[in-house]
C-alpha cells in the first residue's frame, strides 16, 4: 500500500491484512484528495475509524496541519502509529484507541475543531446516520468545515443532519462519498 498524492507519493504504508478491515481504494482515496483540493493546506483533520490510517496519512501528505486518527482496534492503531513514526510525521499526529462516540465526546469537551472529518466505518455498521448527528451536535466541526463519509452503494443517508448539509455525492463501484459542510454547531 503507498500513499498516492501529495509530498509523500509514492512512499510504502505498513498493511497487514485483516479480515475485518476495508481499506478505502486508491481511486478512492486519490478522488477524496482530489475533492479536497485547496482545504487540505494546514488544515486540522481528524479520521475516525481510521483503519489503516491511509485517509489522514493522505491528508497529511498533502498539507494538513495535524491529524487525530481514532481506531478502536488495538492492532490497527499500532500499525497507524508505526506509520507514522516510519514517515516521519508523528509530531503532526495522535492516535487515539477508542470507540468513535466517546472520542468525539472527549474531543468536544478538550475544545479541539477540525476542517475535515473522514468518517470510514465498516459497511455492515448501522450507526452511521447517528455519528452524523453526533458530529452535528459536538462541535468538533468548524464552520465551513468538511465531512467525508465513505458507505457502501445502497446506503440511506439524509442530505442535511442538524449542522451537515451534503455538498456532494459520488460513487466508485461498491462505494459512495458523501461530502458535508458544517454550518456551524446548533444550539437548542
Amino acid at each position: 500500500m503507498k500513499i498516492l498524492t501529495g509530498e509523500l507519493r509514492g512512499r510504502s504504508i505498513l498493511f497487514r491484512p485483516n479480515p475485518h478491515l476495508r481499506p478505502t481504494a486508491n481511486k478512492v482515496r486519490k478522488a477524496v484528495m482530489d475533492m479536497l483540493q485547496g482545504r487540505l493546506e494546514g488544515a486540522k483533520v481528524l479520521d475516525l475509524f481510521s483503519g489503516t490510517g491511509a485517509l489522514g496519512l493522505e491528508a497529511l501528505s498533502n498539507g494538513a496541519l495535524c491529524a487525530i486518527f481514532v481506531e478502536l482496534d488495538k492492532f490497527q492503531a499500532r500499525v497507524i502509529q508505526e506509520n507514522l513514526v516510519k514517515l516521519k510525521l508523528n509530531q503532526q499526529a495522535e492516535v487515539i484507541v477508542s470507540d468513535a462516540f466517546k472520542a468525539v465526546e472527549k474531543i468536544s469537551r478538550d475544545g479541539e475543531i477540525f476542517d475535515i472529518v473522514f468518517v470510514d466505518p465498516p459497511y455492515e455498521w448501522g450507526e452511521r446516520l447517528r455519528c452524523l448527528e453526533c458530529l452535528a451536535s459536538s462541535g468538533v466541526v468548524k464552520k465551513e468545515g468538511i465531512v467525508v463519509l465513505e458507505v457502501e452503494i445502497s446506503a440511506r443517508l439524509p442530505k442535511e443532519s442538524g449542522s451537515l448539509k451534503q455538498i456532494k455525492e459520488k460513487k466508485y463501484g461498491d462505494t459512495r462519498i458523501l461530502i458535508y459542510k458544517s454550518s456551524g454547531m446548533l444550539y437548542c
